[in-house]
């Protein structure tokens, strides 16, 4: 009889488990995402998109409408490095948008998110930047830049020259980098300029991919940047 007592207490134990599995399974449950948003920052005065930099560049925040207030947490992704995003997560709904990035504040947007959703985030960038490049014989590369800022960009402080293997490249992802310290110098003067550097030690016969960054002072240390250029080494 005790080692019936023993079978027959082990089998109810093995029910009640299984019961709170099955309700554990039931209460974790939840609808999936339905929907997807993408779109771009554009430079509100070129209308080209913004480049930056992933991640730690420009970030998009989403505020979901719920239950008749705004959610105070929001959803935060990373822009792409050519200015676009997409954030395939989404729920269907009220949705109140932003953005932090090296740009002036703008206005929220507040749309609906269902299936695919597009929109374009306008913004005026702090600053900048075209990106020349010359290669040179012996591994080498100098590029130069051209800046311009916007009415209400802080103090320009850092230029960054940038050389990597691969199209990500930027001031945190290279193989070779150049920083000039332009703290002193009036924005007035470094806009009137042309600024360059010569990138040496890379690998002769061989492609690279070359930018340009600006640092304006932002409390999210946020950079601008050129494009992405592609250059084969003699």
């Amino acid at each position: 009889m005790k080692i019936q007592d023993k079978v027959l207490k082990t089998a109810f134990m093995l029910v009640v488990l299984c019961g709170f599995c099955f309700y554990g399974c039931d209460l974790d449950n939840y609808d999936a995402p339905n929907a997807t948003l993408t779109g771009r920052l554009v430079d509100s005065e070129t209308n080209e998109a913004m480049p930056t930099q992933t991640p730690n560049g420009a970030r998009i925040r989403i505020y979901e409408f719920y239950k008749g207030e705004w959610s105070p947490q929001p959803y935060d992704f990373w822009v792409k490095q050519d200015g676009s995003f997409e954030n395939r997560s989404a729920f269907a709904g009220r949705y109140r948008i932003t953005a932090e990035g090296a740009f002036a504040d703008f206005e929220p947007v507040e749309t609906d998110i269902s299936g695919t959703t597009t929109l374009d985030i306008r913004v005026t960038p702090y600053l900048r930047l075209s990106v020349n490049a010359v290669p040179g014989a012996g591994g080498e590369v100098t590029l130069s830049t051209q800046i311009s800022r916007s009415a209400n960009a802080p103090k320009i402080r850092t230029v960054s020259f940038v050389c990597g293997k691969t199209p990500y490249v930027d001031k945190n992802t290279f193989v070779k980098k150049t920083d000039l310290d332009v703290n002193s110098v009036s924005d007035d003067e470094i806009i009137s300029q042309t600024y360059s550097a010569t990138l040496t030690g890379l690998t002769p016969n061989s492609t690279v991919y070359v930018r340009v960054g600006a640092f304006a002072n932002n409390a999210g240390s946020h950079y601008n940047y050129s494009n992405v250029l592609e250059v084969k080494l003699p």
